[in-house]
């Protein structure tokens, strides 16, 4: 969909004048200056030559059909250029014009006239407010700020919302030999957003990873979708966080999930590798040079003991192996000064650059390694020429055996500069940086395979049925066992209770010993009011309890009372809940429960619905995980019960938008089995029209 807006057979600048400070004039200067092959017609107010081409002043000359129109005039007369711009037949648009939505007041007005004259054109524009698209292979980057062309061709396609933090990454990139397929500056993106472009780039071949740079997400659900579906490395910076979770939540689970988890969770959720510095983009993008790493299985070779000893923390810490080598490898390294033979191999005093070249062909042929990292540090003068000569040998070896061969290059920087300038190829800075981006190969490669292996799932019976109950509630809080009667339709199970409003109402209750509990839109939290008494144990001790809570907590409306309910057995205590965000859609939470619940935080977070696997997943990454699987004594938990209840809630909040929030808490998860034994649920009319 977006081929023409990157690739634009002609392209036409609006606004252009000769005058030194034109911004416009910039965008025509780099068009010329990067090799556009396209035809390049301008718009401005006065006629006249301007770096080989003629400004023209009239609507009347520009022809039909142009690929894309760059409009950087005054916010006022945007919405009015579009429309001679839809008038010509032209259907894509670069607005770098500011002064809308970022403004308010006027500019939301001329936000809206953009949108709706856009619209009825069929145009799509990437802006405005942004510094617009620059794909380098194409010669195409009309950028109102003057460029050189001083970045290569390469892999990484950038989609940043901040055109002043784009600049940096492109600058950088340049200074680390990270090549660049496209790159857009999205501004304010009234129209094309990350999705739009997130799309483009994991169908286009140029591009092997792709960097995006966020502060605010409107269509997260969207986004989570295609980075689940871009099929290739991405790197999100999300600057910004927001303070949604810190609000005073209905249920545990809505405190729990705050929107910076929300959006950490997604992303791991869909793949994708969350980076909080420039920085870290950089070093993690320089993954594009290398080829894919399949596995964990990495070969070491240091020239340093020291960094040896930290590239074998850093495997730890990174899901690394470092598996013994081959006797054949060591056989090419006796009789030299090998300080450690190892894996990490330290070779100490060894001098000669040609073995090195010779170890990692060796062990980059090894079946039983998936990438090589050398740690090669050298000092100039002395040693300058040989390592020159050993650098493109370690590039080649990635190129001819299609296994990443990591270099972490060390040397003063005078030398590093002069190395960029003469080689092309990329090199790691630290052992850290090195690790960082193997493990973003690698995690995407096994994702891939998990992807290409993973079978269908179902959803839960019931849940349709356990839908059509909350959908058909009053809007509000739910009474408690109604609430009970929507896990029961869903399969989910909970102990036996009844709901009364008086010690008269005590006809039929549950066997004893049970609880009994006050279930009111006053006791949100009942444990924090005195609202739960536990092991009553005959007829007389209910009598006297449920008089208590009435007394207290009376009178009952509708659906409240006491909930009377059996004592569930012993177990360790869960909580699983979801709820609607407003950014990422229905999501599912599950975490040790009880009453400490928000103290601990200890969740895992999923947009839903999600498969068994994945509940079972998120359980198995819980700090408190150890606890399901039985301490001091403890038979372990049924961890499979918990990820079956995991299940059921996440088809229900994806599968019912009117159900605002669930929250169950505790779950108690015996060794056998898992029962509720508290519920709330909130249905949100305005989620379920």
């Amino acid at each position: 969909m977006l081929g023409p807006l990157f690739n634009p057979r002609s392209v036409l600048l609006t606004g252009v004048s000769p005058e030194p400070g034109n911004l416009a004039r910039s965008s025509l200067y780099n068009l010329v200056t990067f090799g556009f092959k396209g035809a390049i017609h301008l718009l401005g107010r006065k006629e006249v030559e301007l770096f080989g081409h003629t400004i023209r002043t009239s609507w009347d000359d520009i022809p039909d059909g142009i690929d894309v129109a760059v409009i950087l005039t005054p916010a006022r007369t945007v919405a009015e250029t579009l429309d001679q711009c839809g008038r010509k037949g032209i259907r894509y648009a670069i607005v770098q014009s500011a002064g809308f939505t970022e403004l308010g007041g006027e500019g939301e007005v001329l936000a809206a006239e953009v949108k709706a004259v856009a619209h009825r054109h069929g145009i799509r524009f990437t802006g405005p407010n942004g510094l617009g698209i620059i794909h380098p292979s194409h010669g195409f980057a009309p950028i109102f700020i003057p460029l050189r062309p001083q970045w290569r061709f390469g892999g990484v396609s950038i989609a940043t919302q901040s055109g002043g933090m784009g600049f940096a990454y492109l600058w950088t990139m340049a200074d680390q030999n990270v090549g660049v397929a496209k790159f857009v500056s999205m501004g304010n993106k009234m129209d094309l957003d990350e999705v739009d472009y997130l799309d483009y780039y994991a169908k286009d071949p140029e591009t092997r990873a792709v960097v995006l740079y966020l502060e605010g997400i409107v269509r997260g659900r969207a986004l989570f979708e295609a980075l689940r579906d871009c099929g290739k490395p991405v790197l999100v910076h999300k600057a910004g966080h927001t303070e949604g979770g810190s609000k005073m939540a209905f249920s545990h689970t809505a405190a729990l999930t705050a929107d910076d988890d929300v959006l950490g969770a997604m992303l791991r959720q869909a793949g994708a590798t969350r980076v909080h510095t420039m920085e870290g983009v950089i070093s993690r993008s320089k993954v594009v040079e290398l080829p894919p790493c399949r596995g964990s299985r990495v070969a070491v070779i240091s020239r340093s003991g020291g960094h040896a000893v930290v590239a074998a923390d850093c495997a730890a810490e990174s899901g690394f192996q470092l598996p013994p080598f081959s006797p054949e490898f060591l056989a090419a390294a006796a009789g030299r000064q090998v300080m450690r033979k190892g894996n990490p191999l330290d070779l100490g005093d060894v001098f000669d650059f040609d073995l090195y070249a010779r170890l990692l062909e060796t062990a980059v042929q090894d079946p039983g390694f998936d990438a090589v990292l050398l740690l090669f540090g050298y000092f100039p003068p002395f040693e300058t020429e040989a390592s020159r000569r050993l650098l493109p040998k370690i590039h080649e070896l990635n190129d001819r055996y299609g296994k990443p061969v990591a270099l972490i290059l060390l040397a003063d920087e005078h030398e590093l500069t002069e190395v960029r300038r003469a080689q092309p190829n990329t090199y790691f800075n630290s052992v850290e940086e090195a690790f960082a981006a193997l493990k973003v190969s690698r995690d995407h490669q096994v994702r891939l395979q998990a992807l290409a292996t993973a079978t269908p799932d179902a959803a839960p019976a019931g849940i349709d049925a356990a839908s059509a109950r909350v959908a058909n509630a009053p809007d509000g809080t739910m009474p408690m066992d109604e609430a009970f009667r929507v896990l029961s339709d869903a399969g989910i199970p909970t102990a036996p209770s009844v709901l009364v409003q008086s010690v008269a109402d005590l006809s039929n209750v549950p066997p004893f010993p049970v609880a009994a509990k006050v279930a009111s839109a006053r006791a949100v939290h009942k444990s924090d009011v005195g609202g739960v008494q536990l092991g009553i144990p005959d007829r007389a001790a209910l009598e006297a309890a449920v008089a208590d809570l009435a007394g207290r907590f009376g009178p009952f409306g509708e659906g409240e009372g006491v909930l009377v309910q059996s004592m569930a057995a012993p177990g360790v205590e869960a909580i699983v809940g979801g709820r609607q965000d407003p950014v990422f859609g229905p999501l599912v939470v599950v975490g040790l429960g009880g009453v400490l619940v928000e103290v601990l935080k200890d969740t895992a977070i999923r947009l839903a619905p999600v498969s068994l696997a994945s509940a079972r997943d998120m359980i198995a990454e819980l700090k408190g995980a150890a606890l399901f699987r039985g301490v001091r004594g403890r038979a372990p938990a049924d961890v499979e019960a918990l990820a079956r209840v995991v299940h059921a809630v996440s088809y229900l909040v994806a599968g019912c938008p009117a159900m605002g929030e669930i929250d169950l808490n505790p779950v108690l998860v015996h060794p056998h089995g898992a029962t509720v034994v508290d519920v709330r649920i909130r249905k949100d009319a305005a989620q379920g029209n």
